[in-house]
């Protein structure tokens, strides 16, 4: 009644109710919560920015780089028209006199000299004739034959052709034809190369223009025929495993299957020499810069924390603790330490203590006194209650009992007088030692009995009947085999198929049977045992009837066994028997274990009881 109260006052009022020290817990992993997801948010935050900027600054870094880079080839062909169609590379190239070829050689390296000053990422400059006439700053004429054969057929313009080792440098080879100045017929005297310090064209370009602080990029740069003339293979490779977007001002991303890291890229093409220049930033040297952020707030969220820990542990822990302590206390006393209902409550508050909690124990404490006192009281009355209701059940289970006999008695008798006048003595006496045997079984022993022991009883009984009807029925059983050795209510079946018999296959004019068996339903822990007859069964409404009489054993009971079975007769007189042996299985077992009935007019009728699944090994070992 207390807990309904309760129940309807919390509905009522909405309340819910939580330990005080899942409040704090609760409270505490707001404040955790809340703060984490600022301290993301802020995060977060700082990488779009991180990210917008990086972004930014790639585009404006690599516009200027392609910007530089394209100026530079540029002013190269200038410096490369201006060399190849000179008076001087022209005298060199077509005189016939060796004297005057070597002051014209003479006039050639001073003006490749003067030249060679004008730009300081050039390497060297070569002049390599049709007729394998060379001359060069400082390379080597086999440097250039490879590139000289290649050209040497075709027409070309300015243009890109490789790259060589020149003097121990990785120089990019940029090459023009030389041909004949005049009105007439042109023809090619030779080719002019001019060798490019790659290397320190594009870092020294980096390094001028890194002056914002932009996270270190990875350049790469190579020519139409996909040869990477600077930069990392390994990386160039990956780029050109990835799409490359439609315009030259968008930006894409460039991710190694092989590797974590992904470069935000941009790519440049310079239409006129067929080359390409990528520029590309590692997105994780944004880590470091986040991680220090994102440790410095939560360091500071930590010591946050850690204050408010400080403060629950010092002024809340007390009170916390005394109250867990009277919570184990009633938790002992429900688990039924008597010892601790003796000795009372105690608390131990240590250094700060609260006297609400104090004055909490002491009346509880009183209250454990008055209960104690009270529960002796009830005790006692209960006691004298049970042992008043246990000797009622066992009264009225060995009355309902007494009556199980009469008519099958009654018939027996009968049936031995007709075989004493027909001189049947074998039979008579056969008839006789079944009979005391079944009478023996159902006064003496105990009142629980294993299906084994019941059966063979009720097997001595058919044998009576048999002996009575011939040939009027027949008899099949079917039992599992862990079935025999579970226990049972005594004589509970018997009356069930001399129900059968008499109400059943008695009344049938042709020949019939009974199934008799039983199965163990493992799922729900009980035995089911069936008495199925194909006598002449039950019209709906006389079923409906019975049903309802057996609802009616079990909740109109009175008290009075005899008082009881006599209505019950007078109500349904044809079913005494079953309704008999329902009320036995109610007293045993409760209502859950009424006796189940399914009968159809013309067919037959089926009659299961269950009783729960036990064995006298079983009700040892517990």
């Amino acid at each position: 009644m207390i807990k309904k109260g309760q129940a309807l006052y919390m509905k009522k009022h909405k309340t819910i109710l939580l330990p005080l020290g899942r409040q704090f817990s609760i409270i505490l992993v707001l404040f955790i919560v809340c703060t984490t997801g600022i301290t993301l948010y802020n995060t977060q935050d700082y990488v779009r920015v991180q990210t917008d900027f990086l972004s930014s600054s790639l585009d404006s870094y690599s516009s200027q780089l392609a910007k530089n880079t394209q100026e530079a080839y540029d002013s190269y062909e200038n410096i490369c028209y201006s060399v190849a169609y000179s008076s001087v590379v022209q005298d060199f190239l077509s005189s016939k006199n060796r004297q005057s070829s070597y002051e014209a050689y003479q006039e050639l390296r001073t003006q490749l000299e003067n030249t060679f000053l004008l730009n300081p990422y050039i390497s060297d400059i070569a002049v390599y004739g049709q007729d394998g006439t060379f001359a060069s700053l400082g390379g080597s004429a086999f440097s250039y034959k490879p590139f000289a054969d290649k050209l040497e057929e075709t027409s070309f313009p300015y243009c890109t052709v490789g790259t060589s080792l020149i003097n121990g440098t990785n120089c990019h080879i940029l090459a023009m034809p030389i041909c004949t100045l005049g009105t007439g017929q042109s023809q090619r005297l030779g080719i002019l190369f001019l060798a490019i310090d790659i290397n320190h064209l594009l870092s020294n370009s980096m390094t001028n223009m890194n002056s914002q602080k932009l996270y270190e990029p990875e350049i790469l740069f190579a020519n139409a025929q996909q040869e990477l003339i600077y930069g990392t293979r390994s990386l160039y490779r990956t780029v050109l495993s990835t799409p490359a977007p439609q315009s030259e001002t968008d930006t894409y991303e460039v991710k190694a299957n092989s590797s974590p890291i992904t470069y935000i890229a941009k790519c440049y093409s310079f239409r006129k020499l067929g080359l390409s220049l990528y520029v590309l930033v590692d997105k994780s040297q944004l880590t470091s810069q986040i991680q220090t952020i994102s440790l410095r707030q939560f360091l500071a969220t930590g010591a946050i924390l850690l204050l408010v820990f400080l403060f629950v542990t010092f002024l809340y822990k007390p009170f916390l603790d005394s109250l867990k302590q009277l919570i184990d206390f009633m938790k002992s006393i429900s688990a039924g330490n008597r010892k601790a209902i003796r000795k009372g409550a105690q608390i131990h508050q240590g250094l700060i203590g609260s006297t609400e909690i104090n004055d909490i124990f002491n009346a509880f404490n009183e209250m454990l006194i008055k209960t104690e006192e009270l529960n002796h009281t009830i005790f006692d009355s209960y006691t004298r209650m049970y042992e008043l209701e246990a000797n009622n059940r066992k009264t009225e289970i060995a009355f309902l009992r007494s009556q199980i006999n009469p008519h099958f008695l009654y018939n027996t008798l009968t049936m031995i007088c007709g075989m004493a006048a027909e001189g049947m003595t074998d039979k008579i006496i056969l008839v006789t030692g079944a009979l005391s045997q079944i009478f023996r079984y159902s006064i003496k022993g105990n009142d629980m009995v294993s299906l084994r022991e019941e059966l063979e009883i009720v097997k001595s009984y058919l044998m009576i009947q048999k002996e009575r009807f011939a040939d009027r029925f027949t008899i099949e059983y079917n039992f599992s085999d862990d079935a025999y050795d579970c226990l049972i209510p005594k004589m509970v079946i018997q009356p069930l198929v001399e129900n059968a018999i008499v109400h059943g296959l008695e009344k049938s004019l042709k020949p019939g049977s009974i199934l008799i068996g039983a199965g163990r339903n493992p799922r729900h822990g009980y035995l089911a045992i069936w008495i199925f007859d194909t006598g002449v069964g039950m019209p709906p409404e006389k079923l409906q009837e019975l049903r309802h009489s057996i609802a009616a054993s079990v909740h109109d009971k009175t008290g009075d066994a005899s008082a009881d079975l006599a209505k019950m007769d007078a109500q349904n007189h044809d079913s005494i028997g079953i309704l008999n042996v329902n009320s036995r299985m109610v007293l045993y077992y409760g209502a859950d274990y009424t006796l189940i009935i399914d009968s159809e007019e013309g067919v037959g009728t089926n009659i299961q009881l269950r009783v729960p699944y036990q064995t006298s090994d079983s009700l040892q070992t517990s």
